[in-house]
């Protein structure tokens, strides 16, 4: 029984002493992943603040179109010439604000609940 015993510890000190290599690799694998992982939980922080804040990009936008475009008129001018040319844009809008108007209502109507 002690034979066992014995054989059982020494047994015991060899898987703990694997363990602990592992861990150690383990935690060098880890750190050569840190970074990368860094800049893609900072790449989805930011695509999700795009996706929740939309408001924000057409604003940015709007406001360097203004300032590339020599103030307000400029960007009337050049808006209204490229609504001629691409009809598209305004089916786009307008879906789009069909979307945005439908949201809201649906929100406003979870909250009145």
């Amino acid at each position: 029984m002690k034979q066992r015993m014995a054989e059982l510890a020494a047994r015991r000190r060899v898987l703990l002493a694997e363990i602990e290599s592992q861990r150690i690799e383990v935690a060098e694998i880890a750190e050569q992943w840190r970074a990368p992982l860094l800049l893609l939980d900072s790449g989805l922080s930011a695509v999700r603040f795009v996706h929740n804040h939309p408001g924000w990009l057409a604003g940015s936008a709007l406001a360097l179109l203004i300032w590339r475009r020599h103030g307000l008129v400029g960007l009337a001018r050049e808006g209204w010439r490229s609504l001629r040319r691409y009809p598209a844009g305004i089916s786009l809008g307008l879906k789009y604000l069909s979307w945005v108007l439908r949201f809201r209502g649906e929100a406003r109507e979870s909250l009145n609940r």
